[in-house]
């Protein structure tokens, strides 16, 4: 299991991404956020993953992912990341070229 501490000019959003591109366990992330930021509470710590925009990245890819192994549409694809990414606030938002980069990632799309 690896383990991570916070640099010491990280911010907990900025720690969180960080772990979340490492894929360190929630645990982990949370024993981290409320030893070293003094966050407690279940639900600020819950609303900070929810800002990360690597979380959201691999949550939009594997929905896509799986769009795309049911021979679903690109077009699909980039509607459904679109409408999400409208309720997003701005700091996890994705431009269009980041939706479409990671709309083909994923393979040659045949509609």
């Amino acid at each position: 299991m690896a383990m991570i501490e916070p640099f010491d000019d990280e911010d907990p959003l900025a720690f969180v991404e960080r772990a979340d591109t490492l894929k360190v366990s929630e645990e982990i992330v949370t024993d981290a956020l409320k030893q070293h930021f003094g966050i407690n509470e279940d639900v600020e710590i819950k609303k900070l993953k929810l800002q990360s925009k690597v979380f959201w990245e691999a949550f939009y890819f594997d929905h896509i992912r799986d769009l795309f192994t049911r021979d679903g549409s690109r077009y699909a694809a980039v509607k459904f990341i679109q409408r999400k990414n409208d309720f997003a606030e701005e700091r996890r938002k994705l431009t269009e070229k980041e939706i479409e980069r990671l709309v083909d990632s994923v393979g040659e799309w045949r509609w």
